[in-house]
């Protein structure tokens, strides 16, 4: 019972069936009141109308007709539902068929088996609603049977049981139906929530197609758990390049230091083979420390940094620190800058320059001597895109997607210097920057397409 307690859907229905329960109660309690108002209302009504009709004879010359008439209605009434009463001025009783009621200046609820009756014909539970009236000699009360507000009241409770009874069976199936519907929604929830905990993050919530705020949720969590996936594939994928790839360096230091320990003669030789060794040690930090470079930037580190940059200058300024680059490896560079004015983004200068940067130095490090290597820039309606293209040998299409991974590198690129990460910090700041970035043919050659979101125009920067 605890735990049913504990469900969202039991709570749910639960509450349906308390609020409909209390609506029904609410208007049922203003239906009986007003009822039971109405129905006292017109008893008064007939009792004034019963005094006004005896009192019409009140009066000093006319008193003693009144006695006559009361006595002789008290003798021939024969409804045990009406009592009256005629006392004069000292309390005395003259007629009437009952005797001896209090006198009030108010309404009275007179019960039968209080009263002192000289003819009954009636029920000792019945009531009466009564009331006293001043005379010329004396007093007057009249009363009449408030029984139909009795069995008012018993038929509205009557019908408030058998209503209850006959609706409780409907509320009680939607209360389970709604709430069957809750937890089954729920249930889509957590199963693939479960399933992922286990270790199964493929696991998926499934959409209804209602495409309402629970399918709307259910698309959140599940492209939550997409990012959730490619993270840790990520983090595997990583883990097994990084243990790939620096396996080889690791092991040509310690050979390295292995044969300085062994075989160097003199001390040159020593400080040769530690000259090599920490170049091998050098090149293994450099690695770890774009990894961790990648990771920052992945984690939004540096959105705090963000101006309002002008890609022309800055694609001019890569395009003069490379071109001499370009130049001593027997290549071609070039830049050309398709816009009007300034092409202005949001983003960090620094990293902005790094992309374009390794871009470059990728293009020139795996291509032959005399590629040509063209910097463009173009933009249309709200988006500027900076193409980096070669002549090169290109990328295989197969591979596009794979060499953004951390640390992979082609089989004909193992031979080159580098880390294979070149590329996985260039699509990390591109995509911390809200920009997209994609490979294509360049025929021959490849081509890097980032499309960025341009900044919106402010006086500020």
């Amino acid at each position: 019972m605890r735990n049913l307690l504990k469900r969202t859907p039991f709570r749910l229905a639960a509450t349906f069936s308390l609020f409909f329960i209390t609506t029904v109660l609410a208007l049922f309690t203003v239906i009986y009141l007003v009822a039971s108002a109405r129905l006292v209302g017109d008893i008064r009504d007939r009792v004034r109308t019963n005094m006004d009709s005896l009192a019409v004879l009140d009066g000093d010359r006319t008193f003693d007709d009144l006695v006559t008439v009361v006595a002789e209605e008290s003798e021939s009434v024969r409804d045990p539902d009406f009592i009256v009463e005629l006392v004069d001025k000292d309390g005395k009783f003259l007629a009437g068929n009952v005797k001896g009621v209090p006198q009030s200046e108010q309404w009275m609820t007179l019960k039968r088996s209080d009263l002192n009756f000289t003819m009954d014909r009636g029920e000792p539970n019945d009531e009466f609603l009564a009331l006293w009236k001043p005379l010329a000699k004396g007093r007057l009360l009249v009363g009449s049977d408030n029984s139909e507000v009795k069995q008012m009241k018993s038929f509205l409770l009557r019908l408030l049981a058998y209503g209850l009874l006959a609706m409780s069976v409907p509320v009680v199936l939607c209360a389970i139906y709604f709430a069957r519907q809750t937890q089954h929604r729920i249930d889509a929830f957590a199963n693939p929530l479960a399933r992922v905990s286990q270790g199964h993050i493929s696991a998926r919530v499934p959409i209804s197609g209602l495409e309402d705020d629970i399918d709307q949720v259910a698309l959140q969590v599940n492209g939550m758990l997409g990012n959730l996936q490619r993270l840790i594939e990520n983090v595997n994928q990583s883990s097994s390049d990084i243990a790939h790839d620096l396996k080889k360096p690791l092991g040509r230091l310690r050979q390295r230091l292995d044969n300085a320990f062994r075989k160097a003669g003199t001390k040159a030789e020593f400080q040769a083979a530690l000259g090599d060794a920490l170049l091998d040690i050098d090149s293994i930090t450099e690695t770890f420390d774009a990894l961790l470079r990648i990771t920052q930037i992945e984690a939004g580190a540096r959105k705090d940094r963000f101006v309002v940059v002008d890609l022309r200058v800055l694609l001019a300024d890569v395009h003069d620190v490379y071109d001499i680059v370009a130049e001593d490896a027997g290549d071609k560079l070039s830049f050309a800058a398709e816009v009007d004015g300034a092409a202005a983004v949001r983003g960090d200068p620094e990293l902005l320059v790094q992309l374009f940067a390794n871009l470059v130095e990728n293009a020139i490090r795996h291509c032959p001597s005399g590629t040509q290597i063209r910097l463009q820039l173009s933009g249309s309606a709200g988006a500027y895109r900076v193409y980096v293209s070669d002549t090169g040998p290109g990328i295989p299409e197969s591979e596009r997607e794979n060499v953004f991974r951390r640390l992979y590198r082609l089989e004909r690129a193992r031979s080159t210097d580098g880390s294979g990460l070149g590329l996985s910090l260039a699509a990390a700041i591109a995509d911390l920057h809200g920009a997209k970035i994609t490979l294509a043919d360049n025929a021959p050659g490849l081509r890097v397409e980032v499309s960025f979101p341009a900044a919106e125009i402010s006086a500020r920067g």
